[in-house]
């Protein structure tokens, strides 16, 4: 882990050494970008064929603030150009992602080509707003991690592997990891085994519809992919916008599939990462067991520990912003109250009770659910 943590301590450098000396161009130096949406990815972010070479050429920088006018006359004003989505959910930015040759237009958690009405075809004009504009926030959560096994101190981190035991949730019933499927972030194999060696009979897969399974070679996967010709994972191709209506509806359906056929434990929740889709599911299901608040945010944040080595006591400034801007508006959506001080173990299951009942499951239906993950 001594690598990762070393990289990301070079990263965070270098970008403010990147951005401080960009910083003697004046606002007037960077000209304005025209640029035209090309498509729109799965989640809805609009790609442009504005190369993320071509606007670091000419002056913009990570942590600027820019404003977008879209030829239908929507407009964006003061908006962050990050390299991720470092923004609260519903808010825009402007994208550079890492490894991608395009900048995109998005909505955090949100479908830009709804809010602005854009179609392929128009265009966009962005402006710098501010220099540096949203620089603190570029910094402090500008993670990166590692592809490397041997950059993690085991296949269980590596693999952001491990049993959810919060609350009533008895050892050997739920579990969470990295995609077993998916090899985008070469985890899959070892994923693979971890699962086999756990002894995994169901798989609920937040991320994959059936086809993107089926197209997949799985070679890699060779246990996952007997689950799945066997008929025991539930795939649900979510989005990851966890306070939409869609992703609540697809991940009840999900559970309703899962209490309601003849699925066995041990249960495997995962999505790409295991970390933003999995975390809502797992935080709910810990709370619907009556897990404490503490003991959900430690299991939430586990995550950022195995991926960026972010621990409450090494990194306590990002530690907090993650929890506030990521676990804690998943619990208040989860139980509709705003004061996490009053997340109480009583009130949280009581929200993920109506939350599931509000999602089309019966009380009877929730029942089973906390019998099979608690007996």
């Amino acid at each position: 882990m001594n690598n990762v943590k070393k990289a990301l301590t070079v990263l965070v450098l270098l970008s403010l050494l990147v951005v401080s000396c960009a910083s003697n161009n004046s606002k007037n130096e960077v000209p304005h970008e025209q640029a035209t949406i090309v498509g729109f990815e799965k989640y809805g972010h609009a790609n442009l064929d504005l190369t993320v070479e071509k606007i670091f050429e000419d002056g913009y920088k990570l942590g600027d603030t820019v404003d977008l006018v879209f030829s239908n006359g929507y407009e964006f004003k003061d908006i962050p150009f990050f390299d991720g989505y470092y923004v609260k959910k519903g808010e825009p930015l402007l994208r550079a992602y890492p490894g991608h040759k395009t900048v995109a237009a998005c909505i955090n958690y949100g479908k830009i080509y709804e809010v602005a009405n854009l179609k392929v075809g128009d265009t966009v004009t962005i402006k710098l707003s501010k220099r540096e504009g949203a620089l603190s926030e570029q910094v402090l959560n500008s993670l990166r991690y590692s592809n490397d096994r041997n950059d993690y101190k085991s296949d269980e981190v590596f693999a952001n592997f491990r049993e959810i035991e919060e609350g009533s949730i008895k050892d050997g019933k739920l579990y969470r990891s990295s995609s077993p499927s998916d090899n985008v972030n070469n985890r899959a194999s070892i994923a693979d085994s971890l699962i086999k060696k756990a002894g995994i009979n169901t798989v609920i897969n937040l991320a994959d519809s059936n086809e993107e399974i089926e197209q997949r070679n799985s070679a890699s996967s060779p246990y996952y992919d007997a689950l799945y010709k066997r008929g025991d994972v539930i795939a649900l191709n979510m989005a990851v916008d966890f306070s939409s209506e869609s992703f609540m509806n697809s991940l009840v359906n999900g559970l309703k599939t899962l209490v309601n056929g003849a699925h066995k434990t041990p249960i495997l929740i995962h999505c790409t990462e295991g970390k933003d889709r999995a975390g809502f599911t797992s935080a709910l299901l810990e709370a619907l067991c009556g897990a404490d608040y503490n003991d959900i945010v430690k299991d939430y944040m586990e995550s950022y520990e195995n991926y960026y080595g972010i621990t409450k006591e090494n990194d306590p400034q990002r530690y907090g912003v993650i929890v506030k801007n990521n676990i804690d508006e998943m619990l208040k959506l989860i139980t509709l109250e705003k004061d996490v001080n009053k997340l109480t173990p009583s009130v949280l299951q009581k929200g993920a009770r109506n939350y599931l009942l509000k999602g089309g499951m019966t009380n009877a239906e929730i029942d089973k659910l906390i019998s099979t993950l608690s007996n």
